[in-house]
């Protein structure tokens, strides 16, 4: 799963079917790559021109002296294959294929996939790209016929030629700027968007991620890669396609996961990148100022969950509700009662709407508004019809929707740093054993899963949760309330029940819940379960099972717990321990672990003096992402830990790093080389070509350690008390082939035969 990274800094771009015809797509994009000072070069190949464009040309790639990292093909998709095997004999690190998809026939769509995908074995990194192309303005970079976009912090990421057109138009308008705009064509290209994501989030200059949604990719590795993206910047998912109420249920479901806003509709989007890019204080209460009537904006602002409040103190008339001042306030009138509500303790945040006046009094007003949204440390919003700016709208509703924005991500960033509470002692835990067997025996299939007793379920239940397969995300858990639909899914924790339990109101039935979520982490494993369902009627609860050997099914969006069983490992000194996955649920055995820790060890440890982990800390070592990190502990029969190793991603592509902890007394028994075994195995699982890790030169254990496991060591280029140390876990597949070294053995070894 963890390719090589994408490079989109070109120091030489081959541009292959540059042309001068007019309105023709190659002529278009060389319109564009040389309208602005690309910080790079330029080549173009044209069969039948010695220059294009003014430029020098040549007739194909071979005959270009200078190396190139990227081709830009503009030609049609009868050349990809002999193009492709250009690029691979030519060792270019990238490749992108740019078409105006939508108007080709099946048969050219067809003939260009069967090209790319024979490509790809060649390791060749390709992007299919529709006309927008990649634009990277900082570089002055636009390989595509959209405009030139001004540079700034918004990474976009777009599934089609119209998201292209309107999300960066919507940017620009704004002001943030863009930093990269990859135009995909999602059905065809197989670099995709969790590729890109990854490299955003890597991205110094990018301040926001907006992605459209892209249902062609694996999902599980998409949501993995925002996942990793929203720890460091805000994440928007604009979705464009059609989500009925169980698709939206889940993919609030991963938002909440992941910590990645949503968006439905294109207002969404809109007002979600203004409201992300501006990086504002979180507020909860929005006051409002206004030179019209606007109690009718509650109506709104209801549907959004808002409560709009009226300027504190007496500065309005006293029989106009919701901040309006009067039609015609003079401007700096308008621009002192604003400042004076951003100054009072009670305002958090302030909405300032415009109306239009017959004069330019408005005008006048929205510029002095801008003029204090520069100064004040508060959100302002400006609703005006000269809006023109961050946290500037032209209508009321919009400003609306980007406040409730903003209360979204502060609560997703607080979620993520949300524990698990450890599992109910009342809960049983199923045996997958024997269970596949009784897939004809519904009430003892239910009696083996702990599921209330089987039975059909009544006319008119109070509640029923049902758990099905999504055909595009996995396994899902839906509840139903008179306003939503609500979905959690696998690997569920104490933390989705608790969720459930809230949401629906059902606290009596916690126990029930709890067991449910619990059962249904085995369940999640059993294909031949095509649909199980829980309900409480007058005559109590009850489940109901139905099997399908021969159902569809769909991979799990969130990758489960790993799948090697607990074990037990016995130390020198005879003591037997036993070694499992970590959980979201061992959070309070974690810190306690921490706490025990002599002062030394922590600080070894973590590099930092503290005394426990900080509730984002704590978070973040135990809501792991099975994908791409993994964790394991070794405990005794007691429950009491004696070890913890861990490894997660970094931004090396292909490289993940490390940390492993032991208690004072069995360090020298040979635990810590058993976890660290434990944790290079899986990474092998997961793609990881290098482990690696910073330690403190004066940690001669771990130096130690880390030596006899075939480690090797070079001064961190971070801090001279460090020292990198990093294993190689395998070979990376499909590397270009170097073909001048391979001809000429090729030929050595013709002549000895």
């Amino acid at each position: 799963m963890h390719n090589r990274p994408v490079p989109l800094s070109p120091r030489h771009l081959v541009v292959i079917g540059a042309s001068e015809r007019p309105h023709s797509l190659g002529e278009r994009v060389l319109t564009a790559l040389l309208r602005t000072p690309f910080h790079g070069q330029i080549t173009p190949v044209n069969l039948h021109r010695k220059t294009v464009g003014g430029i020098k040309a040549y007739a194909n790639l071979s005959r270009i002296p200078d190396a190139a990292d990227m081709v830009l093909v503009l030609t049609p998709p009868a050349s990809y294959e002999a193009v492709l095997k250009a690029c691979r004999k030519q060792n270019i690190p990238h490749t992108v294929l740019v078409q105006d998809w939508d108007n080709l026939s099946a048969d050219t769509l067809a003939q260009a996939q069967e090209a790319v995908q024979k490509a790809r074995k060649y390791g060749i990194n390709i992007s299919v790209c529709h006309p927008a192309a990649i634009q990277v303005p900082a570089l002055g970079l636009n390989s595509g016929i959209l405009p030139d976009l001004p540079a700034g912090g918004v990474g976009i990421i777009s599934g089609n030629a119209s998201e292209s057109a309107r999300l960066p138009a919507q940017i620009t308008q704004a002001g943030p700027g863009v930093s990269y705009h990859i135009g995909l064509h999602y059905p065809l290209s197989p670099t995709v968007s969790a590729d890109f994501i990854d490299m955003l989030a890597a991205d110094p200059a990018t301040r926001l991620i907006a992605v459209t949604h892209n249902p062609h990719e694996n999902q599980r590795r998409l949501f993995s890669a925002i996942r990793r993206a929203a720890r460091r910047k805000p994440v928007l998912l604009s979705v464009s396609h059609y989500a009925d109420p169980e698709e939206q249920a889940v993919l609030q479901a991963i938002s909440r996961r992941c910590g990645c806003v949503l968006a439905f509709t294109p207002d969404e989007t809109a007002a979600a990148i203004q409201a992300l890019a501006a990086g504002s204080k979180p507020a909860r209460k929005l006051h409002i100022i206004a030179n019209e009537p606007c109690g009718s904006l509650q109506t709104h602002a209801d549907t959004l969950g808002i409560t709009l409040h009226p300027l504190p103190g007496n500065e309005r008339p006293s029989e106009n509700l919701y901040g309006n001042i009067g039609s015609n306030p003079a401007p700096a009138r308008y621009r002192a009662l604003a400042e004076n509500c951003l100054q009072h303790h009670q305002t958090e945040a302030l909405l300032a709407i415009v109306a239009p006046t017959a004069d330019n009094t408005a005008e006048n007003i929205t510029r002095l508004m801008a003029g204090l949204q520069r100064q004040t440390g508060k959100p302002l919003f400006i609703s005006s019809p000269f809006s023109d700016g961050l946290l500037q709208f032209p209508r009321p509703a919009q400003a609306l929707q980007a406040f409730r924005c903003q209360n979204i991500y502060t609560d997703l960033k607080q979620q993520q740093n949300q524990t698990a509470k450890p599992l109910p002692g009342h809960l049983k835990t199923p045996s997958a054993r024997g269970i596949e067997k009784m897939q004809n025996n519904l009430p003892q299939l239910a009696e083996s899963l702990c599921l209330p007793e089987h039975k059909t379920p009544e006319a008119n239940p109070q509640f029923v949760l049902t758990f099905k397969c999504h055909p595009r995300y996995g396994a899902a858990l839906y509840a139903r309330t008179p306003v939503r639909t609500l979905a959690v899914l696998p690997p569920f924790t104490t933390l989705d029940a608790e969720y459930l339990i809230r949401q629906t109101g059902l606290k009596r039935h916690q126990k029930t819940i709890h067991q449910l979520l619990h059962s249904l982490n085995t369940a999640a494993s059993l294909p031949f379960i095509s649909e199980i369902s829980v309900s409480a009627g007058s005559t109590g609860i009850s489940s109901n099972i139905k099997t399908d050997p021969q159902a569809e099914t769909a991979e799990n969006v969130f990758a489960p717990y790993p799948a090697k069983p607990a074990h037990t490992f016995t130390l020198k000194n005879g003591q037997t321990v036993r070694i499992r996955p970590l959980l979201p649920e061992d959070a309070e055995a974690k810190q306690n672990f921490v706490r025990s820790l002599p002062e030394e060890q922590r600080y070894t440890r973590y590099m930092m003096h503290l005394a426990e982990l900080s509730p984002a800390m704590l978070a973040r070592a135990c809501n792991l992402d099975y994908t791409c990190e993994s964790a394991v502990v070794a405990e005794t029969e007691s429950g009491i830990w004696l070890g913890v190793a861990r490894f997660s991603s970094t931004d090396t592509a292909g490289r993940c790093e490390f940390g492993i902890t032991t208690t004072p007394a069995v360090q020298g028994q040979g635990l810590a080389a058993h976890l660290m075994a434990q944790i290079i195995q899986t990474a092998k699982q997961q793609g990881y070509r290098e482990m690696s890790a910073e330690i403190l030169q004066n940690n001669t254990a771990m130096l130690k350690l880390a030596g006899k496991l075939g480690f090797t060591f070079t001064p961190s280029p971070h801090d001279n008390a460090l020292t990198e140390a990093v294993l190689t876990l395998d070979k990376p597949k499909n590397t270009p082939v170097n073909n001048i070294k391979h001809n000429l053995k090729q030929q050595i070894l013709a002549l000895k035969s």
